[in-house]
């Protein structure tokens, strides 16, 4: 909110009101205000609306690191902190099936709330993978070195792929993060998806315009690329599909008619704003040659046998699975769908 004095006296005065009518008190003590961009006098005097301290950056809100730039590798030691704890606590104890299950279901699920909000540092993911390697065939034996029954690679596949079914916390990280894109291409109804397509994409597709916003968002639309991959979409109103790049009826229009590909006005439109171009035509340079002309013929038919448009109905996205519900499990498969047992 903004740093104003009066703004955080209406906004005591409501949590006044939620103490009164729930019982439970907000511990001011136990709270801090982080400003930015505002100078410490003030800060000074905002903080003494609520009586806490003045807080700075980075610091940590439910677990998860914040801050005005991307968390750096030290950051995580909390993380890592909890990994080294459990390893040197129980391994000792277990057998090989014992450590593996530990591998699996402890440590592979510690980093798994990080993983839903932040895109993991490739350092992070290999120190963690360091500890895992080290339980799962040293035990509590640190000093061994070398002692590995079967390449990284092939414990992470799957069991019916011939692994051990360790998970990759890469491609499982990619999965948990599609799962925010996928409310975004869906304009779910959430306060952050609304708030990044008013201030964002007000008038154009999110993965064919110029990256914008934090470091957050930028380390999940690059992820639209995975996500196109295992969606296409039915167009409603269209305006969260590229017309020349995504999947649309079957085919990608960028290889179906590359000859009028290059006598486009515009390379990155979105299926809205071609449908509902009048004429057409406008949305080529002329002349074009023979070839592009026979297939914006062909375009034109296209555009003319599909639907009318709806401007009141979202965009539909499916999954090559067969469901209009994205599913991490299900992505996570799909990656080693096309591997055979050794």
């Amino acid at each position: 909110m903004q740093a104003c004095e009066t703004q955080l006296q209406h906004l005591k005065e409501i949590l006044q009101n939620f103490t009164i009518s729930s019982g439970l008190r907000v511990n001011y003590h136990k709270s801090c205000l982080v400003p930015i961009n505002v100078y410490q006098g003030k800060a000074n005097t905002l903080a003494n609306v609520f009586g806490c301290l003045v807080g700075s950056f980075p610091f940590t809100y439910l677990g998860l690191p914040m801050g005005l730039t991307k968390p750096q590798v030290k950051d995580y030691a909390p993380l890592i902190s909890r990994i080294e704890r459990r390893l040197s606590a129980s391994s000792q104890f277990l057998s090989y099936a014992g450590r593996l299950q530990l591998v699996n279901s402890v440590l592979s699920s510690l980093p798994t709330y990080y993983m839903c909000s932040l895109k993991l540092p490739v350092t992070v993911v290999e120190i963690i993978d360091k500890h895992r390697k080290k339980c799962l065939w040293r035990g509590s034996d640190f000093r061994k070195k070398g002692y590995t029954l079967a390449a990284w690679e092939l414990v992470r596949r799957p069991k019916e792929k011939g692994g051990l079914g360790v998970i990759n916390l890469s491609v499982q990280n990619d999965a948990l993060l599609l799962k925010q894109l996928d409310k975004l291409y869906r304009k779910e109804n959430i306060q952050w998806v609304k708030l990044i397509w008013q201030k964002h994409y007000p008038d154009g597709v999110p993965h064919i315009r110029r990256e914008r916003g934090s470091f957050w968002w930028k380390d999940i639309l690059r992820l639209h690329i995975q996500y196109r991959g295992v969606a296409y979409c039915i167009p409603g109103k269209g305006d969260t599909v590229s017309f020349w790049d995504d999947l649309l009826n079957g085919s990608v229009h960028s290889q179906k008619y590359p000859h009028l590909l290059n006598f486009a006005k515009e390379p990155r439109i979105s299926f809205q704003k071609m449908r509902d171009a009048e004429p057409l035509l406008s949305s080529f340079r002329i002349p074009m040659t023979r070839q592009a002309y026979n297939e914006f013929l062909e375009l034109q038919t296209e555009l003319l046998q599909m639907h009318p448009a709806n401007s009141d109905v979202n965009d539909c996205w499916q999954f090559i699975w067969g469901n209009q519900n994205y599913s991490s499990s299900k992505y996570y498969r799909y990656q080693y769908a096309s591997l055979n047992p050794p």
